[in-house]
């Protein structure tokens, strides 16, 4: 039967009530505030599950092992809720649907703004609910404002608040990564420039380096020298020989007498004899 002021519409009643359409008005009734009561429930149930694990943090063996076994626990049990109450909150559009266009319900305007306050603000406390315990299970930093059991707006903006903890957290983890690469870049660059600078020595710095060692030997000054001789023996036989560190032989050179000087001592020692 339709309204006094909402007549039935044939056509939309199939087309939007689908199962519900069939239904009787009594029986729309009864399914109707007999789901409205258990999504109730279930947001209660929702709010003494988180209750309960966060009175956990007072307990005297409070440990973290096992709060983090609470936590997830309770989380699973949460979404399993959440998920139960959008079924049946699909359940009771169909069925105010069916109020609308199957019966002319004149009051549907308050049947559908009571639905969404209540109902649909309820399954999104309950996913508020969830969130929150999430938050606690990773440790992540929370909103400043009421998250679990809070309005549609501040689940809403916990949404906004987790999307931004992640970009933060991508942001750091791209830039330390950037940063690494560029300094081992860097490090390998100057590794490779002191390598190339130690390997190819300006001639100016070999020639003084050569006159140095010149001029140490002239003024009786004896230098060590590193030769790799690979396995070699007959090195150790030689009388510069020194001694074999890190697989190469370490060499002294002596200063030779000049030939004039070597030439007027040997003319004196034939004179004395």
């Amino acid at each position: 039967m339709g309204g006094q002021f909402s007549n039935e519409d044939p056509n939309r009643c199939p087309h939007y009530a689908q199962f519900a359409s069939n239904l009787e008005r009594i029986h729309l009734d009864v399914l109707y505030w007999t789901f409205f009561l258990l999504v109730t429930i279930a947001l209660f149930t929702a709010s003494w599950i988180f209750q309960w694990v966060m009175k956990y943090r007072d307990c005297p063996t409070f440990t973290i092992e096992k709060f983090q076994k609470k936590l997830t626990l309770s989380l699973v049990w949460t979404l399993g809720i959440f998920l139960i109450t959008a079924v049946m909150l699909v359940i009771e559009v169909y069925l105010l649907l069916a109020l609308q266009f199957c019966d002319g319900e004149d009051l549907m305007s308050l049947y559908w703004s009571t639905w969404a306050m209540l109902q649909l603000g309820s399954e999104i406390a309950i996913l508020g609910v969830s969130l929150a315990l999430w938050h606690h299970l990773w440790d992540m930093e929370h909103p400043l404002w009421a998250l679990a059991l809070g309005t549609p707006v501040l689940v809403v903006a916990g949404f906004g608040h987790l999307l931004s903890l992640a970009l933060r957290q991508f942001y750091h983890q791209a830039k330390a990564k950037s940063v690494s690469r560029s300094g081992s870049s860097s490090s390998a660059n100057s590794v490779k420039c002191e390598d190339l600078s130690s390997r190819v020595e300006p001639k100016q710095r070999q020639n003084e380096k050569l006159a140095n060692q010149a001029l140490d030997l002239e003024m009786g000054r004896q230098l060590y020298f590193a030769i790799n001789t690979g396995n070699d023996e007959r090195v150790k036989q030689w009388p510069c020989f020194v001694c074999m560190a890190d697989g190469t032989a370490v060499v002294r050179m002596t200063p030779v007498p000049a030939p004039t000087i070597a030439f007027e001592l040997s003319g004196a020692l034939k004179s004395e004899h």
